[in-house]
Order: structure tokens, then C-alpha cells, then sequence
């Protein structure tokens, strides 16, 4: 046999032997450990939401499903270590839209379209518009009054880039008011200017609300997101309080790898939303001031693609810098 008969027969039975094991690699999925990265420390929301639903997703799959957080870098470290892994499943992150501003920021070097794989809606964390009790509105109609009374004289909480500073700004458009965002580089030290009073309106998500709104400390004006927060059932949303462009939350998704087999992307899909579907679960994230989200792997991407334009008009206009 010539050397050309050889290798071409050696070719066509290595693809032989990958078209007869792709099936079956697919079929058995999983059958070892799958690997959850988280692109921040423990304790961070990412990190909570993970161990949660880890830890359900081993008893419903069968198989251990650990949490590896991977922090620094602006997530960057995470998400370059996931979108290098091998395309097989067992390596999926927990991210969430701060990477995608993080990504049209040209903060991280990833792109969330081309070099990963939509798996899973996880939760959604809203955020929270509040106020000091020395702040005298009960809504936020109420509040855009008193800013309009007093132009340039009422605070909120930044900083540039964040997503505060983004509902900052839509605030003051929608209401036509002219209020100053105060800069603050960590959210500890604006809880401590609203409870001095000196930020007459705080912006945060509703893990760092909820704690001083339930002690009556700040009063909760509207939350973001699509519905209401469990845990503050009697607080309308900002799309019910009148200003509808104000509905982006902090999302939670699962992406792996790009060129993750289809059959195992709707496993892993089917067996996160099975257990984020339950009534354990969905008191378990309410414990942590989010809401479940579930979804197929396909609304995962045209959310991501929605939320980059949405972004990218942000920055393109200095909306995040205003």
C-alpha cells in the first residue's frame, strides 16, 4: 500500500471513530464533574447564586457540580479561562451584564457572542431607587418634583461606568431634572452618605438595599427589572411608577465554551431550569434579593445581543459618564 493509501485510510477511519463517539459522548453527558466558574470572590452575588444552584444541580444531574471562583481582573481571568476550555460541557461560567459592560467598555478582552456557548437564564437581581428618611417622597414622581424644585442641588450615587450611574442618568432624562452623581468607588461608602443624609437619592442593587430598607433606614422607592421583588412585595416597579425606560437589572446566565454540542447545551439547559423551577430554589434566591430566570439557550443570546446594543448606545452617548 502507498504512503498516500495509508494515511488517507488512516484519515478516514480517525473520522470514522469521531462521528461513531460524538453521539455517545453527547448521549452519556454528564458523567464526571462539572466545573462552575465564578468571576469573583466568594461572597460576591455570582458566587451565592452558584453554590445554590450547584449544589441542586448535583443531586438533579447526578454528577458533582463544583464552584471555582476565578477573581480579578475585571472578570477577565474567568472568562478567558472558560472560553479557552475544551468545548465539552463540563466547564460553564456564571457572568452576568456587568461583563457585557464590562466587555463594550473594552474592559474585558472576550467577546460574549463569538466565544462562548448561551446555556442557561439564572436569576435576575433588581435594582433599588431609595431615599434617606429626611428626603420627603413616598414615590418617584415624588422625588422628580423635589429635584425639579431644586435644580442641581440633589445627589445620587455613581460611579462613572456603573450601572448606578446608568439609572442615574435615565432618571434625570425621563424626569427632566438636574441632579449631581456623586462619584463613590466602593457601595459601603455611599450607604454611608444616605444614611448621613448627604446622597439624597441611592442607587444599589437590592442585596445592599434591603437590609437598611427593612430596618426603615432608607425608603424604597421603585425597584428595577420587569416585576416586582419578592421580598419588597409593596414596592412598584419603576416601569409601574411611570418611567419605563428604567427596567435594566443585573442578569445572571450561564455561557460555556463556543462549539459546545447542542445536545449538551439543552441537558445542562433543561436540568438548570428544572431546578431553578422549584419552590426551594426560588426561596433560596429570594433569600438573596434576586428573582429566578429561566430560559431557552437561544433567549439567552438575543439577550445578550440586546443588552451589548443597549450598552453600546450607553457609551456611545456618555450615558455611563454622566
Amino acid at each position: 500500500m502507498t504512503i498516500f493509501l495509508r494515511t488517507l485510510v488512516l484519515l478516514l477511519s480517525v473520522g470514522v471513530c469521531g462521528l461513531a463517539t460524538s453521539p455517545a459522548t453527547a448521549q452519556d453527558f454528564p458523567n464526571k464533574a462539572v466545573t462552575i466558574v465564578v468571576p469573583y470572590g466568594p461572597g460576591s452575588g455570582n458566587d451565592l447564586i452558584a453554590r445554590e444552584l450547584g449544589q441542586k444541580l448535583t443531586e438533579q444531574m447526578k454528577v458533582t457540580f463544583i464552584v471555582e471562583n476565578k477573581a480579578g481582573a475585571t472578570g477577565n481571568i474567568a472568562m478567558d479561562y472558560v472560553a479557552q476550555a475544551k468545548p465539552d460541557g463540563y466547564t460553564v461560567i456564571l457572568t452576568s451584564t456587568s461583563s457585557i459592560i464590562y466587555q463594550v467598555s473594552n474592559t474585558i478582552r472576550t467577546n460574549m457572542e463569538k466565544d462562548f456557548t448561551p446555556i442557561a437564564f439564572v436569576a435576575g437581581l433588581p435594582y433599588v431607587l431609595s431615599v434617606p428618611p429626611s428626603v420627603p417622597a413616598k414615590t418617584l414622581k415624588e422625588l422628580a418634583a423635589l429635584a425639579k424644585a431644586k435644580p442641581g442641588e440633589m445627589n445620587y450615587n455613581g460611579p462613572a461606568g456603573s450601572m448606578s450611574a446608568f439609572l442615574g442618568s435615565m432618571f434625570k432624562a425621563s424626569a427632566g431634572v438636574d441632579m449631581v452623581m456623586i462619584p463613590y468607588k466602593a457601595t459601603s461608602d455611599a450607604q454611608v452618605d444616605v444614611l448621613a443624609g448627604r446622597i439624597q437619592l441611592w442607587i444599589t442593587t437590592s442585596a445592599s438595599a434591603l437590609p437598611l430598607a427593612k430596618g426603615g433606614k432608607v425608603n424604597v422607592l421603585a425597584v428595577t427589572g420587569e416585576k416586582r421583588l419578592s421580598a419588597l412585595p409593596d414596592v412598584p416597579t419603576a416601569l409601574e411608577s411611570g418611567f419605563p425606560t428604567m427596567t435594566p437589572d443585573i442578569t445572571f446566565f450561564l455561557l460555556g465554551p463556543a462549539g459546545i454540542p447542542k445536545e449538551i447545551v439543552t441537558k445542562l439547559n433543561q436540568g438548570a431550569t428544572a431546578v431553578l423551577n422549584t419552590p426551594f430554589m426560588q426561596e433560596r434566591l429570594g433569600n438573596l434579593a434576586t428573582s429566578v430566570k429561566t430560559g431557552s439557550p437561544e433567549e439567552v443570546r438575543n439577550h445578550i445581543v440586546t443588552e451589548t446594543a443597549r450598552w453600546q448606545a450607553a457609551v456611545k452617548n456618555d450615558t455611563l459618564s454622566k
